[in-house]
């Protein structure tokens, strides 16, 4: 057991290194450079085939979340001849610490955002990868109490107060259209709304420039006010939005007198 550490660090070399070049062209002197012991770098050796057949079906495992969640970012970068590349240089990065399942996804899109790989040939790659995870962000989100004494219909004093899940997004691009047939979204200002319902459906909704900013900013001011410093003078059809969203349960209810 002394010598698990370096084994464990050996077999993530193996799965996570671009290519198995290095390793198969020398198994023994790859094992040593992790610090293992004679009698495994010969094992390492004889059971070339075998280590090969492992980091095949180790990989699969790690690219699975990532294909599945991203099928769309996969058809874009697949035309280009890229999509190997950025799997790889995610693998490569050796960013993946949680041994959750489930995290690997929000991780690859993390690790996109850190990095900005691909976005100086697509800008909108981010964008791409945060609308196709956003329905799992939304759905995970951990369910919270709303807060005590909310007022279901909406005032002008009163200030909105989002379903914890309930995200507003602003993309550059509208990647909400794109497809895997047709991946390259149009560069058009988007803003949306992601909920998910009290029987836990997710929704989405796209809004106007003023609404986004209104949600945003009647979070920290009653919602006459925030109107009024965004410049937007008719809320006429505004108020029954809100009140339905609050049925809705994108948003939790309205604060007043705060």
């Amino acid at each position: 057991m002394a010598n698990l550490p370096a084994l464990q660090r050996a077999l993530a070399g193996l799965i996570l290194a671009p290519d198995e070049a290095g390793f198969a062209g020398d198994p023994e002197g790859f094992a040593a450079a992790f610090g293992l012991p004679p009698r495994d770098q010969a094992a390492f050796r004889r059971g070339l085939a075998g280590f090969q057949a492992y980091r095949e079906l180790a990989r699969m495992g790690l690219q699975e979340p990532v294909e599945d969640m991203f099928p769309v970012t996969m058809a874009l970068l697949g035309e280009a001849g890229a999509w190997e590349d950025c799997v790889n240089a995610f693998l490569g990065a050796r960013c993946l610490t949680s041994p959750h399942y489930r995290d690997i996804a929000p991780t690859f899109l993390g690790w996109l955002a850190d990095t900005g790989w691909g976005q100086d040939r697509w800008p909108w790659l981010v964008e791409l990868a945060h609308f196709e995870l956003l329905e799992t962000l939304v759905g995970r989100f951990p369910e919270s109490p709303a807060p005590a004494g909310l007022a279901w219909v909406p005032s002008p004093e009163a200030r909105i107060v989002l379903a914890p899940a309930t995200q507003v997004v602003a993309y550059g691009h509208a990647v909400h259209r794109a497809t895997e047939a047709d991946p390259v979204p149009a560069a058009v200002p988007t803003f949306l709304l992601a909920y998910r319902d009290p029987e836990a459906g997710f929704h989405l909704m796209a809004l106007t420039g003023a609404l986004a900013a209104l949600l945003g900013r009647a979070q920290a001011a009653p919602i006459a006010r925030a109107a009024q410093e965004l410049g937007l003078e008719d809320l006429g059809e505004v108020w029954p939005l809100l009140g339905e969203l609050r049925a809705k349960g994108a948003i939790a209810g309205f604060a007043e007198g705060i």
